[in-house]
């Protein structure tokens, strides 16, 4: 067993966060980064087949993506691991995901939840509130809405727990943010306030561009000192659900590529009831570990058709419940 030295541990307590310069393989993350080609080329051809696009676009990953991008705004639904924040009625032909061996292999690799294991304890939860973040330069993203989407563009000053009902108010979540490309101030690093998670929750304004974007106004943030976390590929920023962060804008001329991945103590709320979780490890009751790549592509099969249907009618994400129109 791995996990985190003392030092770190008081880092993460301290601050907040707690940025490891490496903790996953190129071998660990090989086989994502080729089922990724592979989630590439069925968007390209789909994308092909209704017109939107000619031929295949050339040139790195990254320019692929951005061209399935240009050609459809609602592209980056297929490569994300979590269904799309919508509360109310939801379309089913834009209503997708992406599940996949490798992610769920992540999800429980080792190494990251020997760190988790480290600050919540050996009873551990994948939380469902994760996302895939494929970041295109910037001046490749030419729909304004895109810009201001966090997957895609930069992401506005935030806590994890703006967007968790309140289900979750008192779990204790850790955000694991795994960098699958290097990660600097140019590329859109992460920058965050040290401290921030003593503060409290804080007012998050509703985003009238994007519902699914509450931020911090800046009069909340006036006068706290900022940090930007750069780590390279494999490394990875452990977050307190309560800690003040962001993403700078993709100023590179090349993709920045993360996934955000969470977890809790069992039994605690999730903050997102109507998405799946799973034992990821247990001391306790071994045998409830989930391991099980297909059991849990149809929970979250399961999951989005009950959304579809209506059967799931309550929200399924917070949006409003921070807001403070004398501050906002």
């Amino acid at each position: 067993m791995g996990g985190l030295s003392a030092e770190q541990l008081d880092q993460f307590d301290r601050d907040g966060f707690l940025a490891i310069e490496r903790l996953l393989t190129d071998d660990d993350l090989a086989p994502l980064y080729a089922e990724y080609e592979q989630v590439l080329e069925s968007q390209v051809d789909r994308l092909i087949a209704r017109g939107a696009l000619a031929v295949p676009p050339g040139g790195s990953f990254g320019d692929r993506y951005a061209a399935a991008l240009a050609a459809d705004p609602g592209s980056h639904r297929w490569f994300n691991i979590s269904l799309p924040l919508l509360n109310g009625p939801v379309d089913p032909e834009s209503y997708v995901m992406h599940c996949s061996p490798a992610v769920f292999d992540l999800l429980r690799h080792p190494a990251i939840l020997d760190a988790v294991e480290s600050v919540i304890g050996p009873e551990i939860a994948s939380n469902p509130v994760q996302q895939m973040r494929m970041k295109p330069s910037q001046d490749t993203v030419a729909d304004e809405s895109l810009r201001l989407h966090s997957n895609i563009g930069m992401t506005t000053w935030h806590q994890d727990i703006v967007a968790l009902l309140p289900d979750a108010d008192d779990t204790q979540i850790v955000t694991v943010w795994v960098a699958l490309t290097d990660a600097f101030a140019a590329n859109g690093c992460l920058v965050s306030i040290p401290g921030s998670h003593r503060l409290g929750s804080q007012v998050h304004c509703a985003n009238d561009e994007l519902a699914s974007e509450p931020y911090v106004p800046p009069a909340v943030l006036e006068g706290l000192e900022e940090r930007s976390l750069p780590v390279r590929r494999g490394g990875v920023v452990l977050f307190d659900k309560l800690n003040v962060h962001r993403s700078l804008p993709n100023r590179s001329g090349a993709m920045r590529w993360s996934m955000d991945l969470r977890y809790n103590p069992i039994g605690q709320g999730t903050g997102r009831p109507a998405f799946p979780s799973f034992v990821a490890r247990s001391a306790r009751q071994p045998e409830s570990v989930l391991d099980d790549y297909e059991t849990w592509e149809t929970m979250w099969n399961n999951a989005r058709e009950a959304i579809i249907s209506g059967e799931y009618g309550d929200r399924i994400f917070e949006d409003v419940r921070w807001n403070d129109p004398a501050v906002c």
